[in-house]
């Protein structure tokens, strides 16, 4: 992302894990907002926005698990499977149209001559009110002649690390549509090396409770036939966790 807030690049690699308790050997059929699953149900426009997030995302590639019957991926596009038991990778996919990126880093440094700077960083929320975002971590990068750091965060804690070359802000929850900041004064050491300092980019990460790909499960049906459970008998529970890969800023 630019300092002014454009997104440069984004991509999401997801996944899809499942557990699985089911007795005998039931088939399932599972359906996700996949643009091309959709459109060829013709449910593109029918799927409610409000409900489900986004109709539906364009998936540029995907992978699936070994139990996967790919030639009915392949004619009817449809995921179906028989699950081995316990956890396993249903499916790993890629997206890079209308990702929902979670946070937005709007840096402000001001240099005063080659021996201080200030910073300032607004961090901002961009998802819904209701949901919560937990293990957040800002990374500020400072320069090599760094001599000493003061700090003034609105929220969580910072602290400088030498060692590290950078100010290290930590939040542990925040919720969405909020915004919080951070102040530092950074004292230089005057060198001889007259080459300005090149900034690397701020970075980030975090966990949020929902899928920035814009991915929703639209059904998982069970079919077991021997044993003659039928799938309103099947208890089923779906988490969505959004974590952050490489999430940088420049300044």
């Amino acid at each position: 992302m630019s300092q002014q807030g454009q997104i440069l690049s984004a991509h999401v690699a997801g996944k899809v894990v499942m557990k699985s308790y089911l007795s005998g050997m039931p088939e399932c059929k599972f359906g996700i907002n996949d643009k091309i699953q959709m459109d060829s149900k013709g449910k593109t426009t029918t799927e409610d926005p409000s409900r489900s997030g986004k109709a539906s995302i364009a998936i540029d590639d995907c992978q699936f698990h070994q139990c996967v019957k790919l030639s009915k991926f392949e004619s009817e596009h449809s995921i179906s499977f028989i699950p081995p038991d316990g956890e396993f990778e249903l499916m790993r996919y890629r997206t890079t149209k209308d990702i929902s990126l979670p946070f937005r880093i709007i840096p402000l440094v001001r240099e005063f001559e080659r021996t201080k700077m200030e910073v300032k960083i607004v961090l901002k929320s961009t998802f819904k009110p209701s949901l919560l975002a937990q293990k957040i971590e800002v990374r500020i990068p400072t320069p090599l002649n760094t001599s000493g750091v003061q700090l003034i965060c609105m929220k969580g804690k910072a602290k400088y690390k030498s060692s590290e070359n950078a100010i290290v802000w930590k939040i542990k929850r925040m919720g969405g549509m909020k915004e919080s900041q951070i102040s530092a004064e950074i004292e230089l050491l005057q060198t001889n090396d007259k080459k300005k300092w090149t900034r690397p980019p701020i970075s980030m990460n975090f966990e949020v409770p929902f899928a920035p790909s814009g991915l929703k499960v639209r059904y998982l049906k069970v079919f077991e036939s021997k044993i003659n459970y039928s799938d309103q008998d099947v208890i089923k529970w779906v988490r969505y966790i959004g974590r952050s890969g490489l999430y940088e800023t420049r300044c």
